[in-house]
């Protein structure tokens, strides 16, 4: 009798409300801060086509939201993945599916806020061509300072 192999489905869809749960419980695991279901979901209903998750067989495992900050600009104001999916490629196939909605819709440009302190996710910004513009003091709830990146696309 033949071996059966496992089947490794994954990839990444559109955010449906249904996954809140699991993505709320991904970004509070993983980020400093802390996020509501009411939040993301206000974030979802604000640009439905920037909510992006990442499954593998079904299960989600990621996921980036970001905003309109202006007519021709994008901000990214999340990107979780969860922490025994690091360093697999999820990040990276979510943030090319996150770019490619913002050239779809004709954005120029991207921006994000990371922590200074922060050097892993700053190595990941820099690596998609991302550049610190400028720190902003005392940006998140624990006064902590972040460094505004930005993208030409």
């Amino acid at each position: 009798m033949p071996a059966v192999r496992d089947t490794l489905v994954a990839g990444t869809r559109k955010f449906r409300p249904e996954d809140i749960r699991k993505v709320v419980e991904i970004g509070n695991s993983s980020l400093t801060e802390y996020y509501t279901d009411t939040l993301l979901l206000d974030l979802y209903e604000a640009w439905p086509n920037s909510f992006i998750v990442y499954t593998v067989n079904d299960r989600i495992v990621g996921f980036i939201v970001g905003s309109k900050f202006s007519r021709t600009e994008a901000r990214i104001l999340l990107l979780a993945v969860d922490a025994n999916f690091r360093r697999k490629g999820i990040g990276i196939a979510l943030m090319n599916n996150f770019v490619e909605v913002c050239n779809r819709e004709n954005l120029l440009s991207v921006r994000l806020e990371v922590r200074t302190d922060n050097d892993q996710a700053i190595g990941f910004y820099k690596a998609f061509g991302f550049s610190i513009i400028s720190v902003i003091r005392a940006y998140y709830s624990d006064a902590s300072d972040a460094y505004l990146m930005w993208k030409l696309l």
